[in-house]
């Protein structure tokens, strides 16, 4: 993803405008493969170094906000390790500490004066090493001296596309709301979306009109904590997003310099992701509760792909587990993210609309305001704790009109 400072995009009419790169541009199709080159042509060369090279390539760029851009976006594709025969932390104590046993070191040789060099050639030695390797590896552990082992971006078309989809996320950082509309989803699809919001521990709340849903995301610029781990949060998502198949939509109204524009993406915006489906994968918070409730041996039977259940005028609450026993039927919706305003409504139109069986899980953690957790729902700091949701499910729990009928 993009940095602020590498955003490119302009304000018209109300509307933010990325600035995205045109695949068909040759000349920063050229450039973005001479980036791409020169980075995995360096496998085995410092980061500092590569960095140098590019710095030298790109020279005074007409547009080097562009070009510093494909660099960071390469640069996020990048694997990095550290090659030290012993943990830089250990060898600098350990080059210290007897830097600090000999007392003040000379700059230059003198005859019966410690220097430098005769520490790193006494540590050296207790390692059964080199000087050289020693003085080497003491900071091997900095970004600028971790030595690249692999980059995953295969072509200039690639970093093209990860560039735009960066860029958005970017603009994302600085969003206080996203709305996104489905036409007429697959049921699949709209679950598979669901389970990504989820995955991602959004604030969100969701909404149905006939066959269109709405999904209302907080923005990072909408929370007084944990900006940045939100907005890494909602930027995974977007990848996810951008998978979907089908019509979509999503507005996002963004704090742009003195302004506070709208962004506006499509099926049709041409983004694509190089993001893996997490969406199909549960958080480690609903996986450590099934498995602690399947211990306690209830007779509930858990569903683990609940259908999102209506809520009043047009209202969907989206749960993440069913309950079911003897004809009855209860839920659990386990939040990420949350505050303490968004909390309160959510019990206000439980409340009012219902549905009356459902069990609602906070952590501690994610909390995104200072509070403690509202009456009526489970707070958690780790792990949902079962035993308390099992209780609530007993009390809760409510005949099965669908199987009754």
């Amino acid at each position: 993803m993009l940095t602020a400072d590498l955003i490119r995009a302009t304000v018209k009419k109300g509307e933010l405008l990325p600035g995205y790169i045109d695949i068909g541009n040759e000349r920063v199709a050229e450039r973005a493969r001479d980036i791409l080159d020169a980075v995995r042509q360096g496998v085995g060369e410092r980061r500092g170094d590569i960095e140098g090279e590019l710095e030298s390539l790109l020279g005074d760029a007409t547009d080097g906000k562009l070009f510093a851009g494909l660099a960071k976006i390469v640069f996020d594709a990048c694997e990095f390790a550290t090659e030290s025969p012993v943990d830089p932390r250990e060898l600098r104590q350990r080059v210290w500490l007897e830097s600090a046993r000999r007392g003040p070191l000379s700059p230059v040789p003198l005859e019966g004066l410690p220097t430098r060099a005769g520490v790193l050639a006494h540590v050296a030695a207790e390692l059964g090493s080199e000087a050289g390797i020693v003085e080497e590896a003491m900071y091997a552990d900095l970004p600028s001296q971790q030595r690249l082992v692999s980059c995953s971006i295969e072509s200039a078309d690639v970093l093209v596309q990860r560039y735009n989809l960066g860029l958005v996320q970017a603009l994302c950082f600085s969003a206080s709301e996203l709305e996104i509309c489905l036409e007429s989803p697959e049921p699949g699809r709209m679950r598979q979306l669901m389970r990504a919001v989820k995955f991602n521990q959004l604030c969100f709340s969701a909404s149905a009109e006939g066959t269109s849903y709405r999904l209302r995301i907080d923005g990072p610029a909408s929370l007084f904590s944990q900006t940045n781990r939100y907005g890494l949060a909602l930027a995974k998502f977007l990848g996810t997003l951008v998978l979907l198949p089908g019509a979509w939509s999503a507005r996002a109204v963004v704090k742009w310099k003195q302004y506070s524009p709208t962004l506006t993406i499509t099926q049709e915006s041409g983004l694509k992701s190089h993001y893996r489906d997490v969406g199909a994968y549960v958080t480690r918070e609903a996986e450590w509760f099934r498995e602690r409730f399947d211990a306690l041996g209830s007779g509930w039977t858990l569903d683990l792909d609940p259908m999102p259940l209506a809520q009043g005028t047009g209202g969907v609450v989206v749960p993440d587990f069913g309950f079911r026993k003897d004809g009855r039927v209860a839920y659990l919706e386990i939040l990420g993210f949350w505050r303490k305003g968004s909390i309160e409504k959510r019990l206000g139109a439980l409340q009012k609309h219902g549905p009356r069986n459902l069990v609602v899980a906070v952590s501690r953690r994610y909390a995104t305001e200072k509070g403690e957790v509202p009456e009526g729902v489970v707070g958690f700091a780790e792990v949902v704790p079962a035993r308390d949701v099992l209780r609530l499910v007993e009390a809760l729990a409510l005949t099965d009109v669908r199987r009754r009928s």
